[in-house]
């Protein structure tokens, strides 16, 4: 009897060992398998763990920004963009009708042509300069005015889902004459692969893509320009699953503001594919550019968005624990104030009116 319960038992113990060890076999067959499929940018509303992990490990995207000025506003709205945002960039040129070294400001065009009637061409040639001196040092291409705000890490958090070399155009689509187009004063991004196509393709035939010309509606052309030579429009409301709202502002964000239909011009109702809303449920929480902002307006946005700071009050912190002041400590911090003048309300030497 006694042997017979040793081998039930020695029997048990075997096959528990063996079970276990199946188990972990096939535990770690799934995990293999699963970790040898290739992440891609999700088309589903998620986004798998593995792709997330590999996207936001990947080096952030390099970003020249080349932004449009002209010498009456290098002091102003061009210095604003340089102290502000333009930092983030990996490299940040303006293009303009002169030269002006303290800023990275380069003339592409005539020194009589920096004006608005240039936009245009200005356009045109600061691109053709950046594909001949940074075309393979950089990932994309913004064009901005100088009156754009741009959130860095909001574009680039977009950018990571797509690979600079397919031709990718990206901005707030627009539609206009049946043409499809990016809103150029909201900016908009080349992929590498697009502004290669522009510059080899594009800029030299005035059959596919519109030649220097005064009043040129800049950012219809570049359209034209992009759709004739096979580039893909990213409208950015669509870049980010489960986030359909504007990542690109071609007004002001307080135009956006208000729940008054007369905020928002007609003319950009009519050219946008999408509904434009108000309120604060306008504009996505990525958002990443916006039009018509004065040096003051973009100083605000700068503060607001990367200076002040709001507690959260579960966060664990030196603030949220520190000892509440004794009196003592009220009396030599923050002593009463000089009352003789008040004492007497009826011998107030000076007082204001209706007092």
């Amino acid at each position: 009897m006694t042997a017979k319960m040793k081998l039930r038992s020695q029997l048990h113990l075997l096959t528990g060992f063996m079970a276990g060890f199946v188990l972990a076999f096939v535990l770690l067959l799934y995990v293999y398998d699963v970790s040898r499929v290739t992440p891609c940018w999700s088309s589903t509303s998620t986004m798998s763990t593995a792709t997330t992990a590999r996207i936001e490990d990947d080096p952030p995207p390099r970003v020249l920004c080349m932004v449009l000025t002209c010498p009456e506003n290098v002091h102003s709205l061009a210095r604003s963009v340089y102290e502000t945002w333009g930092q983030r960039c990996s490299r940040l040129i303006f293009a303009s009708s002169e030269d002006y070294e303290p800023l990275g400001v380069v003339g592409v065009v005539e020194p009589a042509g920096g004006g608005y009637e240039d936009l245009w061409n200005k356009t045109r040639e600061g691109f053709r300069h950046v594909w001949e001196n940074y075309a393979g040092d950089y990932d994309w291409f913004l064009k901005a005015d100088d009156d754009t705000y741009v959130v860095m890490e909001n574009l680039q958090h977009l950018l990571r889902g797509f690979d600079p070399d397919t031709p990718v155009f990206f901005g707030y689509k627009m539609s206009r004459y049946n043409v499809s187009y990016m809103s150029g004063g909201a900016s908009y991004i080349l992929s590498r692969e697009a502004l290669h196509r522009f510059a080899t393709q594009a800029y030299e035939s005035e059959v596919i893509c519109p030649q220097p010309k005064k009043m040129g509606i800049e950012d219809f052309y570049m359209g034209i320009c992009m759709q004739n030579v096979g580039v893909h429009f990213v409208d950015s409301t669509q870049a980010l699953d489960g986030d359909t709202k504007p990542k690109f502002m071609p007004l002001d964000l307080e135009n956006y503001m208000s729940d008054a239909n007369y905020t928002i011009p007609e003319w950009l109702r009519l050219m946008s594919l999408t509904r434009v809303e108000t309120g604060l449920a306008c504009c996505s929480n990525y958002s990443v550019a916006f039009h018509y902002a004065s040096r003051e307006r973009m100083l605000l946005y700068e503060f607001l968005i990367y200076h002040l700071k709001v507690l959260d009050p579960n966060q664990i912190s030196e603030r949220g624990h520190r000892s509440r002041l004794t009196i003592s400590d009220l009396k030599s911090r923050f002593p009463l104030e000089d009352n003789s003048n008040i004492k007497d309300l009826l011998q107030m030497s000076e007082k204001p009116d209706n007092f």
